[in-house]
This record gives C-alpha cells, sequence and structure tokens, in this order.
C-alpha cells in the first residue's frame, strides 16, 4: 500500500540546549577536562619508595656522624709511639688487624677530607704526574696550577714540551698549604671566641667543639656555618 504524504511521520528533530542549559553543558564538559587532567598530572605515590628513600638517607647521615667521630679518636691514637695499629673489624667477626702507623696517618687525613666533603685520591709518591692529573690530585684548575709551577712552589721536569710533575714536591707543597689554612682557622678561632667573650657572651659546649673540628680542618666554614644555625635555631623553637 503506497504511503501517502500525510501518512509519513516527521523524523525527530534533536533538542539543542539553549540559554542556561548551554552555559551548564560546557561548565559540565570542561570541569570533566580539567579533572582528567588532574589525574594524569597527579604522581603516583609508592610508600615503598619513600621508605627506602628515608632509609638511605638516614644511614648516610649515620655514616658521616660515625666518620666524624672516628677522627678524632684515631688522632688521638696517632700522638703515641707506637709504629703499628690494632683495628678490630665488627663486620669481619671481630677481627683484629696490624695496621702500620703511616697507613693509619693516611686513612685519617682521608677521612677528614671525606666527612669535608673533598674527593680523595691517593697516589704513590714514586710517579710523576701530568699537568692535568696534579691539578686534578691538588684540587685546583691546570692554568692554576701551571702558575704554580712557573713561581717554582712545586718541582716538575719537562719531557720534550710537557711538563711532569714531582709528587713528593706536590705533596710538600700540599701540606704547606695545609698548615696554612690550619693557621688561618685557628686564627680565626681564636677571634671569633675573644669577640664573643667581650661581648660577656658564653659560648656552648657544642659549638666549641664545632670550632676545634673546624680549626682541625674536620669542618669547612659552611658546615660550620650550618650546624651553628640548626643548633640556634633548635633553640629559639624551644
Amino acid at each position: 500500500m503506497p504511503v501517502t504524504h500525510q501518512d509519513q511521520k516527521p523524523a525527530k528533530q534533536r533538542k539543542r540546549p539553549t540559554g542556561d542549559s548551554t552555559t551548564a553543558f560546557g561548565s559540565e564538559t570542561e570541569t570533566s577536562r580539567t579533572r582528567k587532567k588532574a589525574l594524569r598530572k597527579r604522581p603516583t605515590e609508592n610508600p615503598s619508595a619513600l621508605r627506602g628513600t628515608q632509609a638511605q638517607r638516614t644511614r648516610k647521615e649515620q655514616r658521616k656522624r660515625s666518620g666524624e667521630e672516628a677522627v678524632p679518636r684515631l688522632r688521638d691514637a696517632l700522638t703515641s709511639s707506637a709504629e703499628t695499629f690494632h683495628i678490630t673489624l665488627a663486620e669481619a667477626g671481630e677481627v683484629t688487624v696490624e695496621v702500620p702507623r703511616e697507613a693509619l696517618a693516611v686513612l685519617v687525613e682521608t677521612m677528614a677530607l671525606i666527612n669535608s666533603g673533598r674527593a680523595v685520591e691517593v697516589i704513590a709518591k714514586s710517579t710523576e704526574l701530568s699537568t692535568i692529573q696534579a691539578a686534578k690530585a691538588l684540587g685546583v684548575s691546570r692554568p692554576h696550577l701551571v702558575k704554580l709551577l712557573d713561581k717554582g712552589l712545586i718541582e716538575f721536569r719537562m719531557v720534550g714540551t710537557h711538563r711532569r710533575v714531582d709528587v713528593a714536591s706536590l705533596e710538600g707543597y700540599r701540606r704547606r698549604e695545609q698548615d696554612e689554612q690550619a693557621r688561618r682557622r685557628q686564627a680565626a678561632v681564636a677571634s671569633a671566641i675573644g669577640s664573643t667573650e667581650a661581648e660577656g657572651l658564653s659560648i656552648t659546649a657544642d659549638t666549641t667543639a664545632d670550632l676545634d673540628a673546624y680549626a682541625r680542618g674536620e669542618l669547612d666554614a659552611a658546615a660550620l656555618r650550618a650546624r651553628t644555625l640548626a643548633r640556634y635555631t633548635r633553640k629559639a623553637a624551644e
């Protein structure tokens, strides 16, 4: 049976939101997009990783504290006239080993440098170094080392067009510089203590211990300031 024009039903038209409905629809869409972006940007928390990082930081701080406590004790041991020293290794089943004085002295100086945040490299005295190696061992730039060589402060010899630095002379210069730095640190500590006492103030035992460690070269100026600031910050909070 043919369908007449009157029998056809008009297609259902989709209503478009107008007015406030359009605003609400757009706002809802924008909120959904914002929520999805926030979910994508939100970092995934890993409690195990956080605990592991905290544990590593704690172990690092404990090692640093143990090293700072060990250096003064080892230095006290070196004041004796003994040629060998006995060190007990707890991690090896309480095994006691004999260490020559020279080796213990190197260990003490190495630990002191590590505690102060400096890099350490052990070099045999029977060798010669290139200017790059000597500069690295001294902790200075190569141009600065070349100036020291030209001034005659460190011995070297020429091999063709290259300089070869004498390690013994390099160590001698480093010891002289360390002695001079120690003298300046001790003078600075004495001046600080004198100025504090002149103002009628007293210095705590912790601060005195830190000043002594600074004078011995076991703490640098930055570490000394950080410890002093942390100590007074804690006292102010109390």
